[in-house]
């Protein structure tokens, strides 16, 4: 905070907030720190279109890219986390096109307060599908809350707690805040080498 001298009105009135912003001297830190906030927004903004056309030339329905060149498809429509549950899974393919398996989630159930699901089982030899499962589904959800039931401690309840994911009293369940889950699962996601479809704008 920049000293108060004379001729600067008392922090708190509204002169005083202006002249914080377009004075020079005592002041020019705060300038400088704007201009690099704004560097960094566009760094942000080039990063995403570099990822909007890095998945806009993969094969359609891909949403996570391994450094080997495993993709990630969802069948049907993207983005929507109810079109899994049914006989629809989450499928990974080899960079030739050939199948690698899929991640099957059971009982998903996405309304305006809470996006559950009953069961993520790896059908596949890809390690770290709890994380890709979890990420896609909290990442378009609207639910401010994410559940996972009958959790058995041992084997999913251990991957959820990573991911910030706490037991519901006297049940099998676990739950989190949506958006922090989705955060944590992305970084471990990351940290297996996928590279995700994760802009907005990848999604229209």
């Amino acid at each position: 905070m920049a000293r108060h001298t004379s001729g600067v009105p008392p922090r708190g009135e509204a002169t005083g907030i202006r002249s914080a912003f377009r004075g020079s001297g005592q002041f020019g830190t705060r300038r400088s720190w704007t201009g690099r906030s704004r560097t960094g927004e566009g760094t942000a903004s080039q990063a995403a279109q570099a990822n909007e056309a890095f998945f806009s030339r993969q094969p359609p329905g891909t949403i996570a890219v391994r450094n080997d060149g495993v993709r990630l498809v969802v069948p049907g429509t993207l983005g929507n986390p109810g079109a899994l549950n049914g006989s629809e899974n989450l499928e990974f393919f080899d960079g030739d096109g050939t199948a690698l398996g899929h991640i099957e989630i059971l009982g998903i159930t996405d309304t305006p307060l809470t996006c559950s699901l009953f069961a993520i089982s790896n059908m596949s030899k890809i390690r770290g599908v709890t994380y890709l499962a979890v990420w896609y589904l909290t990442r378009h959800t609207a639910a401010q809350s994410f559940e996972v039931h009958s959790v058995k401690p041992a084997t999913l309840g251990r991957l959820l707690r990573r991911l910030g994911m706490r037991w519901m009293a006297a049940t099998n369940n676990m739950a989190g805040v949506t958006a922090e889950v989705c955060a944590a699962a992305r970084r471990k996601c990351q940290s297996h080498h996928w590279r995700l479809r994760d802009d907005l704008a990848s999604w229209s």
